[in-house]
C-alpha cells in the first residue's frame, strides 16, 4: 500500500521498564514509513528517556506533575511538523509483533469520512482470562466504521476509541479542538466531537497489538471513579449517544459464557464480583462530581 501522507508516532512515558526497548524495537520493524517520531517523558528515573534516543526519537521531557493523558497528547500535537497528517497514539506497555499492523491501521484514512482508527488489542501472552475476557468482547474479529448513525445501536459505545493503539488525521483532530486538558475518556471526548462533526470512527481488526493489564482492585476503583466524573462532567456524550444499553448485557453474557468454561462457577461469581465493583465505583464518582 503506498503511504500519500506523512505519519507521526506520539508515545507518552514514565518509567516504561525493561520492555520498552523491544517496542521500540518491533517499531522500527513496522512496514510503515514514520516521518516523526516523538516520546513525551515525564521525567522517568529508569532511563526510558535514554533509551527512546538510542533507537532515534524524539524526547520532550516534562515534569510529571504536568502530566494528563489528554493534556500531553495535545502538547504532541502541537509539536508535531506541519506536514505530518497522521498521528498514532500509543502507550509504552502495548507490543506489535505484526511488522503490518501500523500500515494497515493508517491504511484507514484512504476513506476520506475516517477521522480517527483504532486497532484490535489482543491480551498478552499469558494474560489471565479475567485480563483477556473484556478485551476479547471489546476488540472482535471483524472490522466496522462507525458514524453517528451506529448511535441508535451501540449507544456511547460508538464513541469507543483507544489511544493504546490509535491513529488520528491531524486535520480533523485540529477541527474537534483537540485533546482536552482531562486525565481519562480523552479518546472517547474527541471521538464523540469528530463523530457529530459528521466523520466516522474505524475499528481496524487486522491491525494488532497485545495490550492488557492483570485486574486489581485499587485500579480498576480509581478508573471507574474518574470514568463516572468524566461523564458527569460531561453530559453531552450520553445525551448525544445514549447508554451502554444493550451492550453491557452483551459483554456479561459473554463475560459468563466464557469464564465458565475455564473457571466454572467460582470463575463466574468472580467476574460478577468485579463488574459489580466497577459500576459501584463508576456511579459513586458519577454522584461525587455532583456534590
Amino acid at each position: 500500500m503506498e503511504i500519500r501522507h506523512k505519519v507521526a508516532i506520539v508515545i507518552p512515558t514514565y518509567n516504561a521498564g525493561r520492555e520498552f526497548g523491544c517496542l521500540l524495537e518491533e517499531l522500527e520493524g513496522q512496514s510503515l514509513p514514520v516521518a516523526c517520531k516523538l516520546v513525551i517523558d515525564s521525567s522517568s528515573a529508569d532511563g526510558t528517556a535514554e533509551v527512546a534516543r538510542k533507537f532515534g526519537w524524539q524526547v520532550k521531557r516534562i515534569q510529571k506533575a504536568e502530566f494528563s493523558h489528554g493534556g500531553t497528547r495535545q502538547m504532541a500535537v502541537e509539536l508535531l511538523p506541519d506536514d505530518a497528517w497522521i498521528v498514532v497514539f500509543l502507550t509504552q506497555d502495548v507490543r506489535m509483533p505484526d511488522r503490518h499492523s501500523l500500515e494497515k491501521l493508517v491504511g484507514s484514512f484512504e476513506d476520506f469520512h475516517v477521522a480517527a482508527a483504532y486497532g484490535r488489542q489482543l491480551p498478552h501472552e499469558g494474560a489471565s482470562i479475567y485480563a483477556a475476557v473484556d478485551r476479547e468482547f471489546n476488540y472482535p474479529a471483524a472490522s466496522r466504521v462507525k458514524s453517528m448513525a451506529d448511535s441508535r445501536e451501540l449507544g456511547i459505545k460508538t464513541t469507543f476509541l483507544s489511544d493504546s493503539f490509535a491513529a488520528y488525521r491531524v486535520q480533523d483532530l485540529r477541527k474537534a479542538g483537540g485533546f482536552p486538558k482531562i486525565n481519562i475518556c480523552e479518546d472517547m471526548y474527541v471521538a464523540g466531537k469528530m463523530l457529530l462533526a459528521g466523520k466516522h470512527i474505524a475499528y481496524v481488526a487486522e491491525a494488532e497489538a497485545r495490550h492488557s493489564h492483570e485486574p486489581k482492585l485499587k485500579d480498576m476503583w480509581n478508573r471507574y471513579r474518574a470514568m463516572g466524573r468524566f461523564q458527569q462532567q460531561n453530559p453531552w456524550i450520553r445525551a448525544s449517544f445514549g447508554s451502554a444499553g444493550g451492550e453491557g448485557m452483551k459483554l456479561l453474557r459473554y463475560q459468563i459464557g466464557r469464564v465458565h468454561g475455564e473457571k466454572g462457577v467460582l470463575g463466574i461469581a468472580k467476574i460478577i464480583s468485579m463488574d459489580l465493583f466497577r459500576v459501584f465505583a463508576y456511579k459513586l464518582g458519577m454522584y461525587i462530581a455532583k456534590i
